[in-house]
Order: C-alpha cells, then structure tokens, then sequence
C-alpha cells in the first residue's frame, strides 16, 4: 500500500470498562477504517525502541544521543507502519485504529513514534467504571486492575477508584497538552446520542459520516480479541449500563478520594458524587410501598421495648447508611437498658450500608443478605462481629 494512503494513525484512549471495545467496533464499521483488538501497541513501541536504540543505534555511524534516538524512533514507526499498513491493505481501508486500554501508561513513546496521530480520549463515571471493573470479574482482575487490587486488599471499591483517577488524571492532562490532536467522548453521550457523537467524531477523524453506519455495527464482522465479552452478543447500542454505580454502597468510596472524583467529575460534565446517590431512583419505584425508615427504625425500637428484640445483649452503636433519594443515616445504640437510636452524627462502632432499594428487598425477605452482601450491595465496616449482630437483628429472617 502506498503510504501517502495511509493517514494519521488513531488511538483510542481509555480506562479498562469505559466502552472501548464498542467505540472500536464502531471505528471498524466505516468503510475507510480498521480497529483490531487489543494490540498493546505503547509497551510494543517501548521495547521496539529500545531494541533498536541499543543495537542500530550503536553502530559507528551514529555519533551523538540526538541520532541515537532519532534511529530508534524511525525504526520502531518502520516496524509498526509495515505491520498495520499490511493490515489495513488486507482489510481494504486506508487507516487503522489502536484501542488497547493500556496504551494510556506509554503515551510518551505513542507520541515520539507517531507525533502526527489523532487521539479518542474516551471517559465514563467514575462509579459505573468502578461497578463494571468489580462486576465483569468476580473470579480475578484483568492484568491493568491487579496492582491496584495489591494496594488496597481490603476494599476493591477503593482499588478500582484509584485506577480510575490515575487514568482519568494522566489522560485529561495529555488531552490537554495535545488539544489539536485529541476529541473527547463520553461514554454516556455516545451510547443515548449515538449519531450526534460519532459526525461529530468522524468529521474529527476526516472521514464521511454515514448515519446508516449505525445499523451495521453489529452486522459486520470484526476481528475478536481483548476486551468486552458482551460486544459479541449484542444486537444495539445499549443504555442499561449508565447508572449502575450507584448500587455501590457510599461509604465504601473512601472520603479522602471524593474531592478528586467529584473535580474529575466537574471536568467531564458529570454530577458529583453525593448529586448521584441523592437522584438515585432506579429501583425505588419497586421498593416495599415506600417504606419510610424513620417509622421502620422507630418501630424496631417499640418491639425492643416490649421484649421482641433478637439480639437484647447488644453492645456498641452501629450506624446504618442507606443511599439513595429517600435515604439517611440511623445510629443505634444497645446498651443495658435495650437499644436506643441516637444521633445520626454521633461516632459508631460499625457501620452497615446499602441502598434504600436493597435496604426495602432484604426488609421484606425478597433478597438474601447473604447474597446481597456477596453481590457488593451492602458493606460492612468497623467492629465486624458487632455489625454481624445488628445485622442478624434486622435481617436474620432473609440470611
């Protein structure tokens, strides 16, 4: 293929679960573009160049640390542009797109290699990529989540966080560097508003939009590889997958880290945190005939008072956190005389959350806790033999 075909190489960037694999498929689909699966195209160029720095760029002819490194740079773009423009060929098109997640970690080297490319630089909420990451996986974690997982054992909220804002930071700042080279989607426009987001992409890329491309991303084949599994089996462009993260109970979000959502957030034309749980709805309309829990708790009190109480040794406070538009905080106390609910911001001992939808399933026996709780929809933290006791007493008719 004559090179002067071939125009700026595309990357695709992205945390892991923000929609890459959909938006490559999409890019797959026009007829002058081809997307392969995962590549791993930046650790590939890493140690194309540094091959080629020690062993080419050695050779007598290369007299200073500038050549050096400009014969390793060419090297690498001789490597890659042969291997893509061969596949591009083969595919019939003229330009060829990279969407390994991974990339985001090798920016430095993409840009050194290809310093003409353009760049999708793709986001999603913070906590639909965190409940994605912990639900697609629950057996282990793709390679890029482990280290964060190594960090923080205990909370693999707090671990796929912390992926989420290393990622989302280095890619906001290199969007920012790069802002001729670079278009921002968001995962969340570009699934309810489909053909607005991809003329808009495509006029970036330099390509005719077609709007019947649409109809065709699930018809056409595409080369399988890494990435999500649920591609394969779709037949649209689905929406029932904004606006899960809410099930995640707030207070396993560490509070240090919501300034730094919440300003990502603020960014990339999201709500904050608290604004998400507090507009949370999707399940309320099912809930038991919307259970009020000042009445709930005031009642469990009563049958306290006339002797009905599971658990009358009970010792310590524990506070219940319950998210959602008609949710709160309830702290009780068991002491000597029975319980007493104090104070909502008065220090506990453990803490029991979940949200107002599964708080209202587990109450009236439509929901296990076990299962809840396997399912990451209800935490518990502090003094956890304590919490195991106030929760047999609220919920020991549906473990």
């Amino acid at each position: 293929m004559n090179r002067e075909l071939i125009k700026q190489p595309i990357f695709i960037l992205s945390c892991v679960r923000s929609g890459s694999t959909m938006l490559r498929c999409i890019i797959d689909t026009h007829p002058h573009l081809c997307s392969p699966g995962h590549l791993n195209l930046g650790p590939l160029c890493r140690d194309l160049y540094s091959a080629a720095y020690y062993s080419l760029g050695k050779l007598p002819d290369i007299a200073t640390e500038a050549q050096r490194d400009h014969r390793a740079i060419a090297e690498t773009r001789r490597v890659v542009d042969d291997l893509l423009d061969r596949y591009a060929q083969g595919k019939g098109k003229v330009n060829w797109c990279e969407k390994s997640t991974v990339n985001i970690d090798y920016l430095d080297i993409l840009e050194k290699v290809f310093p003409e490319a353009k760049y999708i630089c793709l986001y999603r909420n913070c906590l639909d990529v965190v409940h994605s990451c912990i639900k697609i996986s629950p057996l282990g974690y793709m390679s890029e989540l482990v280290a964060y997982v190594q960090k923080h054992p205990a909370n693999l909220v707090a671990a796929m966080i912390d992926n989420w804002l290393d990622k989302t930071g280095k890619l906001m700042a290199f969007e920012q560097a790069h802002a001729g080279q670079c278009i921002r989607v968001n995962y969340e426009s570009l699934v309810l508003q489909p053909e607005q987001v991809l003329k808009k992409l495509f006029d970036f890329l330099g390509e005719p939009w077609d709007e019947r491309l649409i109809d065709s991303i699930f018809q056409v084949p595409h080369d399988q590889g890494d990435g999500d599994l649920k591609v394969w089996f779709s037949g649209k462009i689905n929406t029932d997958a904004i606006g899960n993260g809410t099930a995640i109970p707030v207070t396993a979000i560490p509070n240090e880290w919501m300034a730094g959502i919440d300003t990502f957030h603020e960014q990339l034309g999201y709500p904050p945190v608290a604004a998400l749980y507090a507009g949370q709805q999707s399940h309320e309309g099912q809930a038991m005939q919307a259970l009020n829990l000042d009445d709930f708790f005031q009642a469990l009190l009563l049958q306290n008072d006339q002797g009905k109480t599971l658990k009358p040794r009970l010792r310590g406070t524990c506070k219940f956190v319950i998210t959602g538009s008609k949710g709160g905080v309830w702290a009780i106390e068991g002491n000597s005389a029975g319980l007493v609910l104090k104070a909502a911001d008065e220090p506990g001992d453990c803490t029991i959350a979940t949200t107002y939808p599964v708080f209202c399933e587990l109450i009236d026996g439509r929901k296990s806790a076990v299962n809840a709780y396997e399912q990451g929809e209800i935490t518990a933290g502090g003094n956890i033999n304590l919490a195991l006791e106030f929760g047999t007493l609220l919920f020991g008719n549906c473990l």
